[in-house]
């Protein structure tokens, strides 16, 4: 019986660098010749362990998994924390290769697996819209700083105002596609999530694109994790006593979303308006408040769509 072996991976836009072992490192082209090339290389039971690094490694991760080879894909910021905690100091791509696979030999992984194409398009769609939203953003406020200028060229504002009007459309098409596209796909998930007051239509779609038709995550609570607004603890003997806080290491418009979605609900949702007003009057914090209702509507989400029932004022 032979152990298996974890081969590292650092890839970027032209190549990646393979950790075979300490010993042995590799480097192959980031393109459909360099994959045969490594997979040549590879015995069946390897297990490949890679960064989520934008999206440079997809094509990669779905070559192997299309080969039956073992693939891990981790979080930039584990890798990051783990080459901390192994005092590494040098930083290069070779280096990188065999700090990941050093984590594959340490750690228990999961095993990576693609992701289906509607989740991929829906994916590309709220990517799409969230650079068009910036965009918006940036153009608003170059339009309101050159308003409080003294003298104002025509062409200049004119512009910026027909960049803006344009941007606004683009935005309306965009939110259209995402609903015709999920729609077609998950009409049920569409129509459970509704059915709680104070989740909308583009708060409903954010939960199918981000869970992936709550097949991404195994509870509420890992969701809540994902999106950053689980809470966290800075204490530390006698000396340290930091307010807590939520890490809002995750999705900042998802997290918007479910804020502007906790207003509602506090009047229109019973069980999170009862929950509200006892937070209330214990003293809690306004945002304190409105953050717990957002993770009550979170598990509420999960409550009707695992159970496929409409929602329910029985759930809480």
């Amino acid at each position: 019986m032979t152990s298996t072996r974890f081969v590292g991976i650092d890839i970027s836009k032209a190549t990646f660098d393979v950790a075979f072992s300490a010993d042995l490192r590799a480097v192959y082209s980031n393109d459909p010749a360099g994959f045969t090339q490594f997979r040549q290389a590879l015995a069946d039971d390897d297990h490949v362990v890679m960064e989520a690094t934008g999206t440079y490694f997809l094509k990669l991760a779905t070559f192997l998994s299309a080969q039956d080879i073992t693939v891990s894909v981790i979080n930039p910021a584990v890798i990051s924390y783990f080459a901390r905690m192994r005092l590494v100091r040098t930083k290069t791509d070779r280096v990188d290769a065999d700090i990941i696979r050093e984590y594959g030999c340490f750690e228990a992984l999961s095993a990576w697996t693609p992701t289906e194409d509607v989740f991929i398009e829906l994916n590309q769609l709220d990517s799409h819209l969230n650079g068009l939203q910036g965009d918006r953003n940036r153009v608003i406020g170059r339009l309101e700083a050159l308003q409080q200028c003294a003298k104002i060229n025509a062409y200049t504002l004119e512009d910026l105002q027909q960049q803006l009007t344009d941007l606004e459309v683009r935005i309306k098409q965009t939110e259209k596609e995402l609903v015709v596209l999920t729609q077609a796909h998950f009409p049920e998930l569409l129509t459970l999530l509704t059915s709680i007051k104070g989740i909308g239509q583009k708060t409903a779609i954010m939960f199918i694109v981000l869970t992936r038709g709550f097949t991404r995550f195994s509870s509420p609570k890992h969701f809540a994790s994902f999106l950053g607004l689980s809470s966290f603890i800075r204490q530390s003997g006698t000396s340290v006593r930091g307010s807590g806080g939520i890490s809002k290491m995750g999705n900042p418009r998802m997290r918007q979303l479910l804020y502007m979605a906790a207003l509602t609900a506090r009047t229109r949702n019973s069980a999170c308006k009862t929950f509200a007003e006892r937070l209330a009057g214990n003293g809690k914090p306004p945002k304190v408040v409105r953050i717990a209702v957002a993770n009550k509507l979170i598990r509420q989400a999960f409550a009707v769509c695992l159970k496929g029932e409409s929602y329910s004022e029985c759930y809480v």
